[in-house]
């Protein structure tokens, strides 16, 4: 019997047609993610994490192992918790020994505490689950203090984690940075025949290792779609992740968003991604997402839907204008759009 490879759980992400996806995550995986949880960040104190997201969400992994292999308490905290009350409940059973949460759990939190209960809620925050805006990380660092902040990224299909950032500094624009991989973790930036490209070119992230998922459950055709065979002499798999990324000088990798997310605007194919990076980079944001509005057919066009920074107004005209100095014009939002908070699914 295979015990390593063998299947640890499976684990349903949706998927893009509707139709959801199994992923198959083995024991090899499972326990390389828990063994860094434990390492890296159980390590940081004595007070365990708390729980409070659902099963059905691989958060639930490190803050539940993680603890447990190392000695320490896991805290559940019930899912009836309203969000708004979710800072007040973890610092009530703080100090932890580090709490990993969503890009909007962090938001509410820094919005709830007060410095001293931030700082003395953990060791470290690990934040995971979708990009982490400039603007919220430096809210993070002005309440945690230096140190006490990492993003982490990593696709379902990839055994929860895949790289990390420490979060020591941020200007306060864009995205910050996915940073890079986890012990016996790779990460490839590749071009559309799976050649690697230059350091600042965009390419799609393929992630390799042991944390790579066996595969969709009664799914063969995905599977072979989405796990391809490793370019460069494993003899294992590569997951293909269907997100936009490059090389930053340092060596660190950056989000820009997904493959799926490229459009064609008068003829131009348009990375939505690249656009929202360029607008999360201007001070006045806080939050933002491009999609596309099509109010005849074929009449297509790029619409930014902002939330300010610091409760602001979202001045259309100076975001235009911005947009203007570093893209092409058919990459320019037709229309800037305020919103007060960008909606968000069930788990945040």
């Amino acid at each position: 019997m295979d015990v390593v490879g063998g299947l640890a759980y499976v684990i349903f992400t949706s998927g893009s047609t509707g139709r959801p996806k199994g992923v198959e995550v083995s024991h090899a995986g499972l326990v390389n993610h828990v063994v860094w949880a434990r390492d890296v960040l159980a390590s940081r104190g004595v007070g365990g994490a708390p729980l409070f997201s659902s099963v059905a969400f691989d958060l639930v992994v490190p803050n539940l192992w993680g603890p447990l292999v190392a000695g320490q308490a896991v805290r559940l905290v019930g899912q009836g918790v309203d969000v708004a009350d979710l800072g007040v409940v973890l610092a009530a059973g703080g100090p932890y020994s580090f709490v990993k949460l969503t890009p909007a759990h962090l938001e509410v939190l820094t919005s709830q505490l007060s410095v001293e209960q931030a700082q003395g809620l953990a060791s470290v925050l690990v934040v995971a689950g979708e990009a982490l805006p400039g603007v919220l990380a430096d809210r993070g660092l002005d309440v945690l203090g230096p140190g006490r902040l990492v993003n982490e990224y990593g696709p379902t299909e990839a055994s929860v984690g895949t790289c990390v950032f420490p979060v020591v500094s941020v200007s306060g624009g864009g995205v910050v940075p996915i940073g890079r991989p986890l012990p016996n973790m790779r990460m490839f930036v590749l071009d559309s025949v799976l050649e690697p490209v230059p350091v600042g070119v965009v390419g799609e992230l393929f992630v390799g290792g042991v944390g790579v998922a066996r595969g969709y459950a009664g799914r063969p055709d995905l599977t072979a779609e989405r796990f391809v065979p490793d370019p460069f002499g494993s003899g294992g798999r590569l997951y293909r992740t269907g997100d936009v990324v490059r090389w930053l000088p340092d060596g660190d990798v950056e989000f820009l968003g997904r493959v799926d997310d490229q459009v064609k605007i008068r003829g131009y194919r348009v990375e939505l991604g690249e656009v929202r990076a360029v607008v999360a980079e201007h001070d006045g944001v806080r939050d933002v997402v491009v999609s596309v509005f099509e109010p005849t057919p074929g009449d297509r066009r790029l619409v930014a839907y902002v939330v300010a920074a610091d409760g602001g107004v979202v001045d259309a005209g100076e975001l235009g204008q911005w947009c203007r100095v570093r893209l092409p014009e058919y990459m320019v939002p037709s229309a800037f759009v305020g919103l007060d908070v960008i909606p968000l699914n069930a788990n945040g």
